[in-house]
């Protein structure tokens, strides 16, 4: 993974768009990810590039020679403007789903057809979670953002993040618990541990 110096960052505040395609290349992942598993269906291709726009807005307010990491520091500001958005009423938008799935080159037809359909099993139970222990498991243990850094943003105290993984994490098992059975522990690498 690659580190954007201090020269980069300078020009990116500065508007120069190699530079800014470069942070985005950065965090650009991260933010999609992110926004993939705590976006509204259907909006998640606009939240993405709104939430870019807004990351290269406020650029300016990163301290390369702070605490946070570039990437931590983009969580931050995407997670605090998915919850603004959720705050915000917005008009229905039809979902066009169904993007592009790349197959594991190194896997056989059975196994990368077996991992899509865990993956879309694992995706739809994150999805039954509620909001809040959605945002608690995607942030902490799948995205590795600390208790303490998730309890600032959402306004709650780290022992209530704590709960809702927790919860999150029982409901997760409950509603994958056959396919985290099966013999050679294909389900320990999916994220619930």
């Amino acid at each position: 993974m690659t580190v954007v110096d201090s020269s980069t960052l300078s020009r990116a505040v500065a508007g120069a768009p190699d530079a800014q395609a470069e942070v985005l290349r950065e965090v650009g992942p991260h933010v999609a990810s992110l926004v993939r598993r705590l976006g509204e269906p259907g909006q998640r291709d606009d939240d993405t590039h709104e939430i870019f726009a807004h990351l290269l807005h406020v650029l300016p307010r990163f301290k390369p020679d702070g605490a946070a990491k570039l990437t931590t520091w983009a969580f931050t500001v995407a997670h605090r403007f998915l919850l603004m958005r959720k705050r915000k009423p917005r008009a229905p938008l039809v979902a066009l789903e169904g993007g592009l799935s790349v197959p594991d080159p190194k896997a056989g037809p059975d196994e990368s057809a077996h991992g899509r359909q865990l993956a879309g099993r694992f995706e739809a139970a994150l999805a039954r979670l509620s909001a809040e222990q959605r945002r608690a498991f995607v942030l902490t243990q799948l995205h590795h953002q600390s208790l303490e850094a998730v309890a600032e943003v959402e306004g709650v105290a780290v022992g209530t993040i704590k709960s809702r993984v927790h919860r999150a994490r029982a409901e997760l098992v409950l509603a994958l618990g056959d396919a985290l059975d099966r013999p050679g522990g294909e389900g320990g690498s999916h994220g619930i541990g």
